[in-house]
């Protein structure tokens, strides 16, 4: 795996809660497909297996799913690439992909998260002749992304259409932070796995684009807040969960690192409530929407658990009592109302049963 910040350490009691929510979510979330292959939904109501989600439950809690449906639904899902290579967001239990969310272009992040789902399972069994079998068409896949000149993931201004999914109502334009992210974490893992196999030339190519996206990615940063941007031309604006990811997989410096744990600690009441995290910072709204969202509301202003790991580690590298404080404040929440996709103090909680919310602070805890 690579490396990224160091895991945030908890009470034993809270880390058993977590897992066992997790399991618990598992079991909920698990369909069985009309070819009898099993499914993981995202839970909170949604009735397919999407490709993000997928992603989130293995790396975080891959430990607690049967090696063989985890094989099972990478393949179900690849069995939906289209003959241009694009993942589908989303398969259905009757196998119908769907690849479109809004506008005409998939979102920017579905063939990074299979690579990253490839890569998860390869690290969990040590089944390496997985990701021999299926390289083609992860390559594919990653060859499908649209980039601009400088190597970052990019979305044309005239023709918007759904980014990172948990931003996919957002019509971020032009350079996108977030799938750059995913675009250089996905070309590591493919380098790291091919140096592995021993194809030094593929493992060169896909070094060569991590380094090119890694040299572009310091123009979203923003000194005078010391976070990133969401984009370079619509909804350029302070991303949140960007910038503590950007510092989570190491892209940012120590410096710029630290200056993101500084802004979560020093003005948690901007950026958190409960344990959970919003996109933008309090009182901000996306620019420019591809569907009509409310104010405060889903990914308008709500809060999400789902970036909470990522956010108390980058605080544990400046207060490890706050960090810690952090996801006790989540737990808190689940042990007395469930978990949900996001809540807000202005709308009903949304998507109760969502995976990825517990599965993402499970890939960053451990007990004491």
């Amino acid at each position: 795996m690579l490396k990224q910040l160091p895991l945030v350490r908890i009470s034993p009691e809270d880390y058993q809660f977590i897992e066992q929510t997790c399991r618990e979510l598992l079991q909920e979330a698990r369909h069985v497909a009309d070819d009898d292959t099993p499914l993981y939904y995202p839970g909170g109501g949604y009735e397919a297996c999407w490709t993000r989600d997928f992603c989130y439950m293995v790396e975080g809690a891959g430990h607690l799913m049967p090696p063989d449906e985890i094989l099972g639904g990478i393949d179900y899902l690849l069995a939906g690439q289209r003959d241009d290579g694009a993942i589908p967001d989303r398969v259905g239990a009757d196998g119908t992909p769907i690849y479109l969310v809004h506008g005409n272009q998939p979102p920017t992040d579905n063939a990074q998260f299979v690579v990253k789902i490839v890569d998860a399972y390869v690290a969990l069994t040590g089944d390496f002749d997985a990701f021999m079998a299926r390289r083609g068409r992860l390559y594919e896949a990653m060859e499908q992304v649209a980039h601009s000149d400088d190597g970052l993931v990019f979305i044309d201004p005239n023709h918007p259409h759904s980014s990172y999914g948990f931003t996919d109502v957002v019509a971020k334009t032009g350079k996108v932070l977030f799938s750059s992210l995913l675009y250089w974490e996905a070309c590591r893992r493919l380098a790291r796995l091919c140096a592995q196999a021993e194809y030094h030339e593929e493992a060169h190519d896909w070094y060569e684009q991590a380094e090119r996206v890694i040299n572009s990615l310091p123009q979203f940063y923003d000194e005078e807040y010391g976070l990133y941007w969401a984009a370079s031309e619509d909804c350029r604006q302070l991303d949140l969960w960007g910038s503590a990811y950007a510092a989570v997989i190491r892209v940012a410096s120590k410096r710029r690192a630290r200056l993101v744990g500084q802004f979560f600690c020093e003005l948690a009441e901007v950026a958190t409530w409960r344990g959970h995290v919003r996109h933008l910072p309090v009182g901000e709204y996306w620019e420019r929407l591809l569907s009509p969202i409310e104010p405060e509301s889903y990914q308008n202003g709500a809060f999400w658990a789902v970036p909470t790991g990522w956010v108390a580690q980058v605080m544990a590298t400046v207060d490890a009592g706050a960090a810690q404080q952090l996801i006790s404040d989540v737990v808190e929440v689940w042990r007395t109302e469930g978990v949900y996709e996001c809540i807000s103090p202005y709308a009903p909680p949304r998507g109760r049963g969502y995976v990825a919310s517990a599965a993402n602070v499970l890939a960053v805890v451990r007990p004491t």
